[in-house]
């Protein structure tokens, strides 16, 4: 199937994203009050302040790659009869969803940067890890930054957040109808995240 052609299916899929793709926030809770400890010197402190530093969790916009329409999506895109069960991993600053499928495991990655500038700099330097790329222009880029290489990866940079759909271990017939390459699959995944982040921004 020619990119213009998957360009036209992918404009009906977005016509029935639905709008689960937030990730889920675990209920919490906070308490207002305030403790206090004595040091040794005599130095009154916060126990807030003694406290360790918590580590930082993956973005809503990170895991939305792992839940709700993408999963929907990843099943429709690739026609598989049940929708997958995607393993999450947090490794900071990078956040990944793998899809253990029958064709292979499709990986979705997100940079998680919170400064712009850092988010650059790991784009960039995925472009060169990468290899040889194609950078990805006009209606195809949804007017981001975003390139793909020739064996079914494609990478999109948006809010300073890169994201990484790695379809190259995908084999046989895929899709609906077996027409579709891996970098089309790559393409459609990473499209439903933008749709995603887009309607979440």
């Amino acid at each position: 199937m020619s990119r213009t052609t998957w360009l036209g299916t992918l404009a009906v899929l977005g016509s029935i994203l639905l709008t689960s793709c937030a990730a889920s926030e675990a209920g919490t809770t906070h308490d207002s009050s305030h403790s206090t400890h004595t040091m040794p010197d005599g130095t009154v402190m916060d126990d807030s302040a003694m406290a360790e530093p918590e580590t930082r969790r993956p973005s809503a916009a990170a895991r939305m790659v792992c839940a709700g329409d993408v999963v929907e999506d990843v099943t429709r895109i690739l026609a598989v009869t049940d929708a997958p069960d995607p393993v999450p991993s947090w490794t900071e600053p990078v956040f990944t969803c793998t899809y253990e499928l029958e064709a292979g495991p499709l990986v979705l990655s997100v940079h998680d940067a919170t400064d712009p500038k850092a988010g650059r700099d790991y784009f960039e330097s995925l472009r060169s890890r990468l290899g040889e790329v194609q950078k990805l222009r006009g209606l195809e880029s949804f007017g981001l930054p975003a390139y793909e290489t020739d064996d079914g990866s494609v990478v999109f940079l948006r809010d300073g957040k890169t994201l990484h759909v790695d379809a190259t271990a995908l084999h046989g017939d895929l899709g609906p109808d077996g027409s579709l390459s891996r970098n089309d699959v790559a393409y459609a995944v990473a499209a439903s995240v933008i749709a995603c982040w887009t309607e979440h921004a």
